[in-house]
């Protein structure tokens, strides 16, 4: 049997629905009105309904203006250039003097020195996974972790030249006006996971390629449930509020790279703010170690069992996604459009995960006074697996938040991937349907 989350944080655990954090007329509240109303990093708007809202609803999407406007880059020239432009507001375009993406500085990264301003409970946090040690014992299964041989990519299971570099974390919109996404597709492994409005964001996590990537969005504290299995890994995101700012910088140990602390970020002057954060991912991964296999994958030639299957489809609280499988890939839609990056291809995936996950209330709430939630991947639950066309049910293992999933169908076998990128799909119970 699973060992399962104590029995105290499931009965802590939310599911915030819709209607809870629908705020499409409310204003945006002072951050310091309470204690526990602590905002996202970004304005609120409310333009996405039409393409993200389950049922036509609009939803908050980071409120509290924490990412400058003006962004730092990585040499000091470049830092006085951008200083020279017009500052923009938060919802105004971004000014026509903005550089372009081609003549953005690529430079090394001086981060600022960065850690806990307080602390996190005191303020207000109420999540679990900021209170767990990295390695905190949180199922007692006995699972044996993955690993790859030499000149085996250790993200994706596949053969070639492996570069010998950390992986990079990356949070990406995926609202409306953020698509089409720029490097999305060339990520090794993506994590969809929910936020408040029941919206999604993506963590896209990069070791073989190296892409420019964006809009670059917020961070939340789901990411702490998952990102420390990557070793010492670079953390990209545009900014986060204060509290929850504290929580990353107190449960994990990764490179924290934030945009309001350090450069190499710009905003693309062909998309509005906040949708318009990008950055290369080729100037965070500098220094650090690769990470560690995070999957079990099938050898080449080997067939996966399971229900053969063609369709699946993923229920958030607010938007949903789609994967069909064509004989050779999944392909993913998002809200019944096929799903396609700014290079015109179509987002696919080798393997989609779906995996079953508590929600918590986290104490801190968005302008419409909506749950911002905590979704926790650590521990262990339910897994639905879609590889090779065929459908596997069964169950994901996290002992620690330093481990990675190991995936076992229901009769304790190990799950084997097939080598390629794979999509994780993190949701609350029966958001899951296929055919």
């Amino acid at each position: 049997m699973v060992a399962a989350l104590t029995v105290s944080l499931v009965a802590a655990a939310c599911s915030p629905s819709p209607e809870a954090t629908s705020a499409a007329e409310s204003d945006v509240v002072d951050a310091s009105a309470t204690e526990t109303t602590m905002m996202s990093d970004e304005p609120i708007s409310t333009d996405d309904s039409a393409d993200d809202g389950a049922d036509e609803q609009s939803f908050p999407d980071d409120p509290a203006p924490e990412i400058p406007s003006e962004l730092s880059f990585a040499d000091p020239s470049a830092q006085a250039d951008a200083q020279a432009e017009p500052t923009t507001g938060a919802d105004d375009p971004v000014a026509s003097g903005s550089r372009p993406i081609a003549s953005q500085n690529k430079g090394p990264q001086t981060e600022t020195p960065a850690g806990p301003s307080g602390d996190p409970f005191a303020a207000g946090y109420k999540g679990p996974v900021g209170g767990w040690g990295l390695t905190e014992v949180l199922s007692e299964t006995i699972v044996p972790l993955p690993s790859v041989t030499p000149g085996t990519a250790p993200l994706t299971g596949l053969a070639g030249s492996i570069p010998h570099r950390p992986a990079v974390v990356v949070k990406i919109d995926n609202s409306s006006k953020a698509r089409p996404q720029a490097g999305v597709a060339l990520a090794d492994i993506v994590i969809e996971q929910e936020v408040e409005g029941g919206v999604t964001r993506l963590a896209a996590i990069f070791h073989t390629n190296d892409a420019t990537v964006g809009p670059i969005r917020s961070a939340r504290s789901t990411d702490v449930s998952f990102i420390s299995a990557l070793g010492d890994p670079a953390f990209v995101y545009s900014g986060a509020n204060q509290i929850t700012d504290d929580v990353i910088l107190s449960s994990s140990e990764v490179q924290n790279f934030s945009a309001s602390r350090n450069g190499g970020f710009w905003r693309e002057s062909s998309r509005r703010a906040p949708s318009n954060v990008f950055a290369d991912v080729n100037s965070f991964n500098n220094t650090g170690s690769s990470p560690p296999a995070w999957f079990h994958y099938r050898a080449s030639g080997v067939a996966s069992p399971g229900t053969p299957t063609t369709s699946v489809n993923v229920r958030f609280g607010g938007s949903r996604a789609a994967w069909s499988w064509d004989g050779a890939t999944w392909l993913r839609s998002q809200n019944g459009s096929a799903h396609v990056a700014d290079t015109g291809q179509r987002v696919t995936a080798a393997n989609v995960i779906v995996a079953e996950v508590p929600s918590f209330d986290t104490g801190l709430r968005d302008s419409g006074g909506g749950v911002i939630p905590e979704f926790v991947w650590a521990g262990a639950g339910a897994v639905t697996v879609f590889t090779d066309g065929k459908r596997i049910d069964g169950q994901w293992v996290r002992p620690r938040l330093v481990d990675p999933a190991v995936l076992q169908a229901a009769d304790g076998s190990i799950i084997e991937l097939t080598p390629g990128v794979t999509w994780v799909e993190l949701v609350e119970p029966n958001r899951l349907s296929s055919s």
